[in-house]
């Protein structure tokens, strides 16, 4: 804790290279085809919305409420692991290496959540206690303080920082279907 975005930031390559040697790891004990997932829009958590508030309305888009900076946080390490799977698949051609956009796929959820049935919002959390997107560190999910509302399908997010069981279902569909797997997995 303590450093700011732009030194965390510093550290995403040797993330990055983390992946990687896991992946290869797994290449050379025989798999042949890798799911590679990226990282999720965490910009748009509202666990990050809380901790990271700002008064200053230019940190935000205009058009889903999302922090910009942590957006591009991940948006830099998507753009990283997917340079580093194609050398990998380069490198061993037989095997099957995907990567799963995890941003692009639930990105549609902030910019049109009604769209898929989040009534509520994508930025509100399901079990949470309280604050502008119901996720308070004091009042977590469970914890003392802290409320589940009735109907978690028309939420995106659970607690803060799990989606809802139809957040999930929504971006495996899109995953498993749409074009959000590089190769398509199906």
């Amino acid at each position: 804790m303590g450093k700011n975005l732009e030194e965390v930031q510093t550290y995403v390559p040797k993330v990055v290279g983390a992946v990687v040697s896991a992946t290869e790891r797994l290449i050379s004990n025989g798999a042949m085809q890798l799911v590679v997932p990226g990282n999720l829009p965490v910009g748009c958590s509202p666990m990050y919305l809380t901790l990271f508030a700002t008064p200053n309305k230019k940190d935000y888009t205009k058009k889903n409420g999302c922090l910009k900076k942590l957006n591009k946080f991940a948006k830099y390490h998507n753009s990283l692991l997917q340079g580093e799977l194609v050398k990998l698949q380069k490198k061993y051609p037989m095997t099957r290496i995907i990567y799963a956009d995890y941003y692009g796929a639930a990105i549609p959820f902030t910019y049109s959540p009604k769209h898929f049935g989040f009534t509520h919002g994508a930025l509100t959390t399901c079990c949470g206690g309280g604050g502008p997107y119901n996720f308070n560190p004091s009042a977590r999910c469970g914890i003392n303080g802290s409320r589940v509302c009735t109907n978690p399908s028309s939420y995106a997010n659970w607690d803060g920082v799990h989606l809802t069981e139809a957040a999930y279902h929504a971006m495996a569909m899109s995953l498993l279907h749409g074009p959000n797997t590089i190769p398509p997995l199906l």
